[in-house]
């Protein structure tokens, strides 16, 4: 004999797991709690590691975001989903309103990296009515043959490539962002 009971509970439970991928995809949770629950039932799911990182920066806690958006890379390149970049979020200096994303590109995916590998973006635009883009700028990492070399805030222009200056290739975000303001700054 069929027991409605359970099989509406095992429907119910079926459908909340189906729902939390259409509920990632949507406007980004802010709700860490709520993202680390669903984190706990679909731990492989990639859209649910980018809102984490999302609820992270919102909540100011930019390096935790950035940190987990390479586990975030981890489970997209696990899935087989080429997303391109993730918007970790954005705050507002110099009269602009900076975003970051954080890239998820061939060169960042690449189990050993070469070139110039570009782990985050700042997108900066005007805070006017019709925000216009103004420039990106980029954390560039510096590899040969897989060993890190260098690190620098650089933008590409066309095929033109303007350097702003090293860093030291394991800063942190807040010195990433710090070194970014001082340019737009200029």
């Amino acid at each position: 004999m069929l027991d409605l009971g359970h099989s509406m509970k095992t429907l119910t439970f079926l459908l909340v797991i189906m729902a939390l991928p259409l509920i990632a995809a949507d406007e980004p949770l802010r709700d860490l709690d709520k993202i680390e629950a669903a984190l706990k039932v679909a731990p492989g799911d990639p859209m649910l590691h980018y809102r984490k990182c999302q609820a992270l920066f919102a909540r100011g806690r930019e390096q935790e975001a950035v940190d987990h958006a390479a586990v975030a890379l981890a489970k997209f390149k696990a899935a087989g989903n080429k997303l391109a970049w993730m918007s970790l979020g954005s705050f507002t200096a110099n009269a602009c309103r900076i975003e970051v994303h954080y890239n998820m590109g061939a060169g960042e995916r690449a189990d050993k990296k070469d070139g110039i590998v570009r782990p985050y973006s700042f997108r900066i635009w005007t805070t006017s009515a019709e925000p216009e883009l103004v420039r990106m700028l980029d954390f560039e990492l510096a590899y040969l043959n897989g060993e890190l070399l260098s690190a620098a805030i650089g933008q590409m222009i066309g095929d033109v490539h303007a350097n702003f200056g090293v860093v030291d290739p394991k800063s942190d975000f807040a010195t990433i962002k710090k070194k970014v303001l001082e340019v737009i700054k200029k």
